[in-house]
């Protein structure tokens, strides 16, 4: 069973993932999977360099994410291009890890509804937090500043059309300790679903 697992940018789809692992779910985590992809030798990065340019390597041959991504964000029609290339790759491979059907995958990705993933999966969850909190949290977690953090939330759907997609919210503002008793409870009708 294939769960996807969304949020806005920093909302804590990472701590939900890592509680329902801990009750026996399998997190497959996109980002991960989109810097494995691009790791040398690569035809992902091939076609990557093939369309952006040498300039998106770093001395040792690895991909500068953070340079690549810097110079497509500004550009639409770039962002499509690179989306085109990495979303089909990393799709391919969520969906070979998570192919045994008697277990429950999570699949952490924060572009769920974007790229469609959604489509693929069973049933999707949504992670709501206050904006100040994210903004608070994305500073500190990734060193980036407030403005980096609003460019990215603008590439993403807003939060109203993902909570319309979900199948389950899961709201992350308050306590641990909350968010834990929401992720048990989902958990238990998981459980149930898979079993039918």
């Amino acid at each position: 069973m294939r769960i996807g697992v969304t949020g806005i940018y920093a909302s804590g789809k990472g701590t939900v993932c890592s509680m329902f692992e801990k009750l026996g779910a399998i997190v497959i985590d996109t980002d991960i999977i989109a810097r494995e992809i691009v790791n040398p030798p690569s035809p992902v990065l091939d076609t990557l360099v093939h369309t952006f340019g040498h300039d998106i390597l770093n001395t040792d041959g690895t991909l500068n994410r953070r340079y690549l991504a810097q110079k497509v964000f500004n550009d639409k029609m770039l962002v499509e291009k690179l989306n085109s290339i990495t979303h089909p790759a990393i799709l391919q491979e969520v969906m070979q890890r998570s192919h045994d059907s008697s277990k429950i995958y999570m699949i952490n990705t924060p572009l769920l509804f974007e790229t469609e993933y959604h489509k693929h999966m069973d049933k999707n969850i949504v992670v709501v937090a206050n904006t100040e909190q994210v903004l608070k949290r994305g500073v500190i977690r990734d060193g980036i500043t407030e403005d980096e953090i609003k460019a990215r939330l603008n590439h993403q759907i807003s939060l109203k059309e993902k909570m319309k997609l979900a199948d389950y919210i899961i709201d992350n503002s308050g306590s641990l300790e909350n968010t834990k008793k929401q992720v048990e409870e989902l958990w238990k009708t998981l459980i149930l679903m898979k079993g039918q």
